[in-house]
């Protein structure tokens, strides 16, 4: 089957939806959640434990995206999710029990699921193969924008309004975003994902090495950023240092985009995983220098922005086009439930242990990580992606450019 052309605008409308979507959602409570708290008495386990949940049902409705996808296309799947994201925001802004404060989020988590990352890399992938993994990076270079924008965005609007009023703005923002979409490509899966599709040893291999490396690397990512405002006033520096977190993805993901074919999946994941650890060392040293704690705000924004495209691109290296929806759909599943115990995890690690022992937990665990690494990367019988392209064969019956043309898409 003859991929379409990728159109150059798609990348722009989709990164300026992806940055309004994560700010009004994920980014979120890192800046609200002490001022909810003062209003309404509420600890911040308990508020946390609403992102929590919109994280369990991110896993719980994973497998059905693809088919989701399939039957009703991206532009409206994207968009439908972009309108929950919306309306779970209008619904905190009025809802004054626990109670409801969870079924927002709830709400929340479908509307995360349907539209944040994974669902629209899932339907640029089926629809313009390897064409899309550069429009990936340059979508994820926008996105990357969205704690810079939102967190100081946010204290902004807490100081001239109540945080009911800011999360109704943040509800308008949603429907701002969602009109982004309205020169999405409509097309629905050419073919629909087949879940009895044959999966060979190797195959298998390469999905428990993805799962696990991305559920650790989720679980320290997801809890480091959303309570990374508590680390910076930890250390009595302004919110604003905050800023750095997003100045790292950006910077980041830009160089990633000029590294174009010349920086596989694969060198990328190593690179990744092996600075993880690094990053956190210059972290710890914060007790001693407190400079060390905006280098680790600019040097884990740019790892976490890089995990992004690691996660996205990757599955290319290690799966078929044609099976990359339904094949993450279902390895993503550990990821989104280690993200959502990440959130109540980290604020219990921080009032339990304090930041400085949170941060040693998170050194453990990037270790880990950085041997996953080494091993996906090292596996036998590795097929590159310019292999894959060599034969089309292997792409089961997708015809997609040379890689020399990834970079120019």
């Amino acid at each position: 089957m003859e991929t379409p052309a990728l159109p150059r605008r798609l990348a722009l409308t989709a990164g300026c939806h992806q940055l309004l979507n994560w700010g009004i959602s994920f980014y979120m409570p890192g800046t609200f959640a002490r001022a909810i708290s003062a209003d309404r008495g509420w600890s911040a386990p308990q508020i946390y434990l609403g992102l929590t949940l919109a994280m369990l049902v991110m896993a719980a409705v994973s497998p059905y995206v693809a088919r989701l996808l399939a039957r009703f296309g991206g532009q409206r799947v994207v968009m439908g999710g972009t309108l929950l994201i919306a309306a779970s925001c209008a619904g905190m802004a009025y809802t004054r029990t626990l109670s409801g404060w969870y079924c927002a989020w709830l709400l929340c988590g479908l509307g995360m699921r349907l539209s944040l990352y994974d669902a629209l890399f899932a339907a640029l992938v089926n629809l313009y193969g390897q064409q899309a993994r550069g429009s990936i990076s340059r979508i994820t270079l926008m996105g990357g924008l969205a704690s810079a924008v939102f967190w100081p965005l946010g204290e902004a609007l807490l100081n001239v309004m109540a945080w009911q009023d800011a999360l109704k703005v943040y509800a308008l923002s949603g429907l701002l975003s969602a009109l982004l979409l309205r020169h999405f490509p409509r097309q629905r899966f050419a073919v629909k994902p087949k879940a009895s599709a044959p999966v060979s040893p190797q195959d298998r291999r390469n999905g428990w090495l993805y799962a696990t490396f991305i559920a650790l690397i989720t679980f320290v990512s997801s809890g480091t950023s959303t309570h990374l405002p508590e680390f910076i006033a930890s250390f009595g520096l302004p919110v604003a240092v905050g800023m750095l977190w997003g100045i790292g993805q950006t910077g980041a993901r830009f160089m990633e985009v000029l590294a174009g074919a010349r920086l596989t999946p694969l060198k990328l994941t190593l690179f990744t995983a092996i600075a993880m650890p690094l990053c956190f060392l210059i972290g710890l040293s914060s007790t001693l220098f407190v400079w060390c704690a905006a280098g680790f705000v600019l040097g884990y924004g740019a790892i976490n922005g890089l995990v992004t495209i690691v996660k996205a691109t990757l599955p290319l290296e290690l799966f078929s086009a044609e099976r990359y929806a339904s094949r993450t759909g279902m390895l993503l599943i550990p990821g989104q439930l280690m993200a959502a115990a990440s959130p109540f995890a980290f604020a219990w690690l921080n009032k339990t242990l304090g930041i400085a022992g949170a941060m040693w937990v998170s050194m453990g665990l990037t270790l880990v990580i950085a041997g996953l690494a080494i091993a996906i990367v090292r596996r036998p019988g590795r097929q590159s992606v310019s292999h894959c392209i060599q034969n089309p064969a292997l792409t089961n019956g997708y015809k997609t450019p040379p890689p020399a043309n990834i970079s120019d898409t």
